[in-house]
């Protein structure tokens, strides 16, 4: 009977002691967290959103989460590009592709997942070290901003870490979205002061697909003026062809209309 009552003993010893190894665990976790959130309130608060804001934010987080490697990806009009990288990540202004799980991952309305990165080429190198690579979608109402990546050695992320990733995934959101649309808006408008009235008028149209003799025909000049009108706005836009030029308009803003 006293044998049974020393093992007893033992085994609530040795219990407690991992519930309190686990509590504190948790606790350190939580400290963490919060040092997060405020370093980023803070930096919003005095300083705004900089451009080195996206790359302090990253290391901070593969400092909290023991990540090895990371980036942060921004989405402007279907293309994912890097803007903040940690170790072997692809370099800052490295167009990603949209497909297979980080397609499925931002699709609309986005659904906040940590989704394992099988098959996506996202590091210049590998190692030999077995590496768990995880996607996490930055977004705002549900609608893709970009994308969150962080890598290492049998990275696991605990049930508590969900819920300060998704909220950081949606501050990122809101930050990356204000500041891609007025990036793209100061970018946009150097664009078209390059452009004349009438180029603009063109260039603004070409969504919808018309001819030269089309376009002509609405504007009321000759199908040789839009010619040149056309290979102009190609010359100075840096544009290769009608197709990409109609892109670049839309992604401007115009629209595909007759």
């Amino acid at each position: 009977m006293a044998y049974m009552n020393a093992t007893d003993s033992k085994l609530n010893c040795a219990q407690s002691a991992r519930e309190l190894r686990a509590s504190l665990k948790l606790s350190q976790a939580n400290e963490a967290h919060i040092r997060l959130y405020k370093n980023l309130g803070a930096q919003l608060f005095n300083d705004g959103w900089q451009p080195q804001s996206a790359q302090t934010t990253l290391l901070e987080l593969c400092e909290l989460f023991a990540a090895d490697h990371g980036l942060i990806a921004i989405e402007h009009a279907g293309v994912l590009t890097t803007t903040a990288a940690k170790g072997h990540a692809l370099p800052i202004g490295t167009r990603i592709p949209m497909m297979g799980h980080i397609a499925q991952l931002l699709k609309t309305p986005v659904q906040f997942n940590c989704v394992p990165a099988e098959g996506t080429r996202l590091w210049t190198t590998h190692t030999d070290q077995p590496m768990q690579t995880w996607l996490l979608p930055i977004a705002l109402q549900q609608k893709s901003v970009g994308l969150l990546v962080l890598s290492a050695p049998h990275l696991q992320f605990l049930a508590a870490d969900l819920p300060i990733l998704q909220s950081i995934c949606g501050l990122l959101g809101l930050v990356l979205q204000k500041h891609d649309q007025k990036t793209t808006t100061n970018t946009d408008k150097t664009l078209l002061d390059q452009l004349t009235p009438r180029e603009r008028e063109i260039f603004a149209l070409l969504p919808s697909g018309l001819s030269n003799i089309e376009l002509a025909a609405k504007l009321g000049i000759a199908p040789g003026t839009v010619k040149i009108h056309v290979e102009r706005i190609f010359s100075k836009l840096g544009l290769r062809d009608r197709t990409q030029a109609a892109i670049k308009a839309v992604e401007m803003g115009y629209k595909s209309h007759v």
